[in-house]
């Protein structure tokens, strides 16, 4: 790419001697992929080894329902935490030995266990492992918002849809995205390098680092299994450790101390602490993510929730910022996603809607609450997060055209050529028949038609045209999306746009704008996601035909999966009667709610109440309102401004500067904010100190052990913690009627990191384990905490 910017335009170039240039330029850009392929890929393929077998499918459908079940479980944590499908990666290798030594020769044993079958069991692993963007709207209205007339099977056919949806898109853009040797889809790279390597011939003797991959990973993950333990039930201190609480000692008086150094849900921004827990780094994956993207990913964090975010709550920038919360344990409120009054008294969602006189499936705007209310108040964290994400969506676009624009147009050229001049590797496809083009058109019309009924008639509230638009708005994006995601390896989402496109369209109805999202967003995400895993496929030479129905079939099986997991933990929490009133309009309280108000057990639904604050926003308050000019949060609209202006500096700064540090300076990942707002807040130092340790340093002075261990390293964690976080959840949470906290010690108080004064700690512990194992708290029993 250098050489192609910095060649000089000679002056004698007639027109036919430019169209040569061209024409060589883009050749060379075809010579520097296969560069990259060739690294990792082979340029060959044996068509007699078979990929569609019974040990693919049993082990690729038993891992992604185990994956996909406990993932879904994960969605109800506070601090975001997910098992990659890598991890099947590795657990499926020895099962399909076995399987290949045992099971009888034939039909359920082809011979031996080979990578594309391997390959085959990630896809439908990976497909099941990320639960279906639409749990957050069937949990958000069916349990958060009570309507209970919602029926599950409408649930389940939210999911499949949305899901399946960009399956179509998918299929008929793949001679753009998937066959062109230019669409080199960078994130396989990793996957396949391991496949490669189990497969291969380098994974045990003679080697410096004998040990094999799975013992490395058996034992890493059974000591993080262990481990875990103490972070997660016997000692939560070490998983939030507060610096500045410490040297303040607990002090009543002293709120600027806790707005700097608490990190739980409603404290303040967690200045200097750290965590010692990986449940919560994990969802950084420190040690898979490249150094430099971790760096600009943590300048933004420290920036903004360090030095922006205090500043702005304490000058107000927003409006009466202090008084938010201000009842509180803390005395302020800052990290949190949910909603306040005018006076900064914290509503519960919902109060914001009521059923439409006109349509009982419709729920709308209570405009007499909202009147009484408003302006409706968000806290200083929350207001930045979207205006972050204002400033990301342009910054992206521009960033991508500032720095990848000429390797785009050339690639792209190189595309259309390469239509008609296949690559090697599409070659050695075309052994393979091809999936016809009307499978896909056939699927995309059956998910129309019936994501209309299910949005319709099915209690979402999305009119047919709303179903339309999301398809044109998926259709129109996904191939220039898909060609910067393919080639720079980042992605544009396009949920904010489609928020603030239906939030103008149906102002007042929070059901159909949350549908609106999922249906444009997953459109286009899952969509690109299948195209990538058909990219895999691709490199790999499974049979395109296998691909199709294991993408198929695992997303429809991982919809209805996790939908009913998540339903099932949900209603097995069991509810308790209440009056009927705005606040519990079906006359009871689901007990899964009640776990949500104490966010020091680390399972706050954070997720699913952020989803639906963002439903209220959108939806119901609509953003002419929440966002106009009148709005206290109007000047977050700056964002798309200042988003067009930042990335522009650092690659100006490059092309003065060709040799300095420049070009690892990325606008979109500084702003991009991953921290949600209401998960706890000491994983701000301890996954870049991961990342620096093992990417930099174990990287530089033992770059043989990185190579072969580092992913299995991340994978194993991921893996131990998982199991022992499913273990306590059902062991600890499952039974809310009879629930078993660790005793109360100085490392297990009520607030774990003990920034609250002592007294408040000590009430907390009463609180907690008056109520635990099957006993009641009774406040009139405790006069000191409750005068």
């Amino acid at each position: 790419m250098a050489d192609y910017e910095n060649k000089p335009t000679e002056p004698g170039f007639n027109s036919d001697e430019k169209v040569q240039a061209v024409e060589s330029n883009d050749d060379d850009y075809i010579d520097e992929i296969y560069e990259i392929i060739d690294a990792v890929v082979p340029r060959t393929d044996d068509p007699t080894l078979p990929a569609n077998t019974f040990r693919a499918w049993f082990l690729g459908l038993f891992f992604g329902v185990l994956i996909c079940a406990a993932n879904t479980i994960f969605t109800f944590r506070s601090n975001s935490f997910s098992i990659t499908p890598f991890v099947t990666v590795l657990l499926a290798y020895p099962c399909g030995l076995i399987m290949a030594q045992v099971l009888p020769a034939g039909l359920l044993n082809p011979g031996r266990f080979n990578y594309k079958e391997h390959a085959l069991i990630y896809v439908m692993t990976s497909c099941m492992a990320s639960p279906p963007y639409a749990l957050y709207n069937i949990i958000g209205q069916k349990y958060q918002l009570y309507q209970t007339d919602l029926s599950l099977i409408s649930g389940f056919g939210f999911a499949i849809v949305t899901q399946c949806f960009g399956y179509g898109f998918a299929g008929l853009t793949r001679r753009y995205l998937v066959r062109p040797a230019a669409m080199i889809w960078p994130s396989n790279l990793a996957t396949i390098a391991m496949l490669n390597s189990l497969h291969g011939q380098d994974d045990g003797h003679g080697t410096r680092y004998p040990m094999t991959r799975f013992k490395f990973f058996w034992l890493v993950s059974s000591a993080m299994f262990f481990y875990q333990l103490l972070p997660s039930y016997v000692m939560p201190m070490i998983g939030a450790l507060s610096v500045i609480c410490w040297f303040t000692n607990n002090k009543t008086d002293n709120k600027m101390a806790l707005v700097l150094g608490s990190t739980s849900y409603g404290g303040g921004v967690g200045l200097l602490s750290f965590t010692l827990d990986w449940s919560l780094v994990n969802v950084y994956a420190p040690i898979t993510t490249p150094l430099w993207a971790m760096m600009n990913q943590f300048l933004g964090l420290w920036l903004f929730m360090w030095i922006v975010t205090p500043i702005l709550w304490y000058t107000e920038a927003f409006y009466k910022d202090q008084s938010i919360g201000a009842t509180s344990e803390y005395g302020f409120t800052i990290n949190s996603p949910s909603t306040f009054n005018k006076d900064g008294k914290k509503i519960p969602n919902t109060k914001f809607v009521i059923r439409s006189p006109d349509d009982h499936n419709s729920l709308i705007l209570n405009q007499t609450f909202y009147d009484e209310n408003k302006p409706i108040l968000i806290t200083t964290y929350f207001a930045l997060e979207y205006a972050n994400s204002f400033i990301v969506f342009v910054a992206a676009l521009v960033h991508v055209g500032l720095w990848y624009g000429k390797d785009i147009w050339h690639r792209f050229r190189a595309t259309l050529k390469d239509l008609d001049r296949d690559d090697i590797h599409a070659t050695l496809m075309d052994a393979y028949p091809e999936v016809p083009d009307w499978w896909f058109m056939v699927l995309l019309v059956l998910t129309t038609v019936l994501g209309i009924v299910v949005c319709q008639w099915g209690g979402f509230d999305l009119p047919w045209w709303g179903t339309i638009l999301a398809m044109l708005l998926a259709l129109v994006s996904i191939i220039p999306i898909g060609t910067i995601q393919a080639i720079s390896g980042q992605q544009i989402g396009l949920n904010v746009m489609s928020e603030f496109l239906i939030g103008l369209l149906l102002p007042g109805r929070i059901s159909a704008v949350m549908a609106f999202k999922t249906f444009s967003y997953m459109a286009m995400y899952q969509g690109l996601f299948l195209v990538a895993d058909m990219k895999l496929g691709h490199y790999l030479k499974v049979p395109p035909r296998a691909m199709f129905f294991a993408q198929l079939v695992s997303t429809i099986l991982g919809s209805i999966v996790s939908t009913g997991s998540a339903a099932l933990i949900y209603e097995s929490f069991g509810k308790v009667d209440k009056p009927v009133s705005s606040q519990f309009p079906a006359g009871f309280q689901w007990l899964m709610q009640v776990q949500g108000d104490d966010p020091a057990s680390g399972w706050s639904s954070n997720g699913y109440n952020t989803f639906l604050s963002a439903g209220a926003i959108w939806g119901a308050i609509a953003p002419a309102r929440f966002f106009g000019p009148e709005s206290p949060y109007f000047k977050t609209l700056l964002g798309f401004a200042v988003g067009g202006v930042l990335p522009v500096i650092p690659w100006y700064l490059h092309k003065l500067q060709p040799n300095s540090f420049w070009h690892l300076v990325n606008i979109p990942l500084i702003f991009i904010f991953p921290a949600a707002a209401g998960a706890r807040r000491s994983d701000l130092i301890s996954p870049l100190i991961i990342a620096v340790v093992v990417n930099y340093f174990v990287k530089k002075y033992r770059n043989t052990w990185w190579k072969k261990y580092a992913y299995v390293m991340s994978a194993a964690f991921d893996s131990g913690t998982g199991v022992m976080l499913l273990i306590l959840f059902f062991m600890v949470q499952f039974n809310a009627k009879f629930q078993m906290p660790f005793p109360a010690w100085f490392m297990n108080s009520g607030d774990v990191e003990r920034c609250l004064p002592d007294a408040s700690l000590t009430c907390m512990e009463h609180a907690v384990m008056g109520a635990a194992y099957g006993n009641e708290y009774l406040a009139e029993q405790d006069p000191a905490c409750n005068a």
